[in-house]
């Protein structure tokens, strides 16, 4: 199955490398940026993303997501999500008294759930000092992200996001502001589970030639049971490749994890890899129309 993903992403490259089309605002994997489309215009795109290695065993999963967007006037947009998930697992669950935490699994894609996102444009970069936008995503999934057991969870998704521009629009920098509210339900528990994930993005795109911008993006995340303290925390950095624009476009983002805690000796000395990878790549290939 991993070997399966890399050459999906690697055709998806090529298929969007191949077309004639000019950069747009998408230009990164894990940042939104600000602005929204014009009024009228669509947008249809799929995210991939393989996260792969616990430290122990062998853990890939893959996390698919179809999304339409529309634009209502030229600062409101709304989008549709349908998501899937693959999980291929083998001895990398975590073993206290000689039990695994969750069990090996081998399943290919399957149905998650659905989303929805809302998303007003406050300020635009090209027109002001700074873009300012306020983005809200209720959710709906079925299948947990780490271990892949059956659950019912709604969530909902509150982001702030700045960009700034530079240079003449040749550099393009933003950060993002995300808190998310999760309940979930596991198949066979009575227990509602409450958590609320907390996430700081950022990222930097330079246009290197016509058509192509190279940058970095960071993602700090954290989770909190029951809306208190801190359980654990993972800090990632990478190189994402944005090419495309006027109706087709890609973007390839590799985020690496650098330090997370707590950590667990046995799997490795400096990473949290009990809720998070040493790795996760993104591609995103979407069409303007």
């Amino acid at each position: 199955m991993r070997n399966a993903m890399k050459s999906l992403i690697a055709i998806g490259l090529l298929f969007a490398l191949s077309l004639e089309s000019k950069a747009d605002e998408n230009l990164f994997g894990y940042v939104y940026g600000s602005e929204t489309l014009p009024k009228g215009a669509n947008e249809a795109y799929v995210w991939i993303t393989h996260r792969e290695d616990k430290g122990v065993g062998s853990y890939n999963a893959q996390d698919v997501q179809f999304e339409w967007e529309h634009g209502w006037s030229d600062s409101f947009q709304t989008s549709l999500y349908l998501t899937g998930r693959a999980h291929n697992i083998v001895d990398a669950a975590p073993v206290e008294m000689g039990v695994p935490e969750y069990p090996n699994l081998d399943r290919n894609l399957d149905f998650d759930g659905v989303k929805a996102s809302f998303k007003w444009n406050i300020l635009s970069p090209y027109k002001d000092k700074i873009g300012l936008a306020f983005y809200v995503e209720p959710g709906y999934s079925t299948i947990f992200k780490v271990t892949g057991e059956r659950m019912r969870q709604l969530d909902v998704e509150f982001k702030l996001i700045a960009q700034k521009n530079f240079f003449d629009d040749q550099l393009i920098t933003a950060i993002n502001l995300t808190v998310e509210p999760e309940w979930r339900r596991f198949k066979g528990s009575d227990e509602l589970q409450r958590e609320a994930e907390i996430e700081l993005t950022t990222g930097a795109s330079y246009r290197v030639a016509p058509k192509w911008f190279v940058g970095l993006e960071s993602r700090l995340h954290t989770e909190h049971p029951d809306f208190g303290a801190r359980e654990h925390w993972g800090l990632f950095l990478g190189p994402t490749v944005h090419y495309g624009g006027e109706k087709y476009w890609a973007t390839f983002t590799w985020l690496p994890q650098l330090k997370g805690g707590p950590i667990d000796p046995l799997r490795d000395d400096s990473l949290h890899l009990l809720e998070h990878e040493k790795n996760e790549y993104r591609v995103k290939l979407g069409y303007n129309f």
